[in-house]
């Protein structure tokens, strides 16, 4: 008969690390995080669209939930600024700011190129059925 003991004593307990504190700031910061990647990795599913083909419905509707979460993300970081003032992970007014005008104008100019797509796609479509 072998001796176990080493082999079933419990291995002795990891240090626990304590997790970084999060505040919501930092919260709001990863969600607008998200919603950037989401804003690239759907223009880079319409750069990957054949030429002359036109967006879908699916694609008119995700930007649109990228911009209703944008404004809640802005009304997010508007109330957070409400609440008690500025803590430790707030960025500046200015730098919030330039962030919320960032992905406004990123968002405004993807919809301006897949409203562009949309009307082109759908003058060739016109033009190519022979009915003049």
């Amino acid at each position: 008969m072998t001796d176990n003991s080493d082999a079933a004593a419990p291995a002795p307990p990891a240090a626990k690390r304590k997790p970084a504190p999060r505040g919501r700031k930092a919260v709001i910061g990863k969600l607008w995080k998200a919603a950037q990647t989401q804003l690239e990795a759907h223009e880079a599913h319409l750069a990957e669209l054949p030429a002359g083909t036109a967006a879908s419905e699916v694609d008119a509707k995700t930007l649109a939930t990228l911009a209703r979460t944008v404004r809640e993300l802005v009304a997010l970081d508007s109330a957070a600024v409400g609440e008690g003032g500025k803590s430790e992970d707030d960025p500046s007014p200015a730098e919030g700011l330039r962030r919320v005008d960032e992905l406004r104008s990123e968002l405004g100019r993807r919809l301006a190129a897949l409203a562009a797509e949309e009307a082109g796609a759908v003058s060739a479509s016109s033009h190519g059925d022979g009915l003049a």
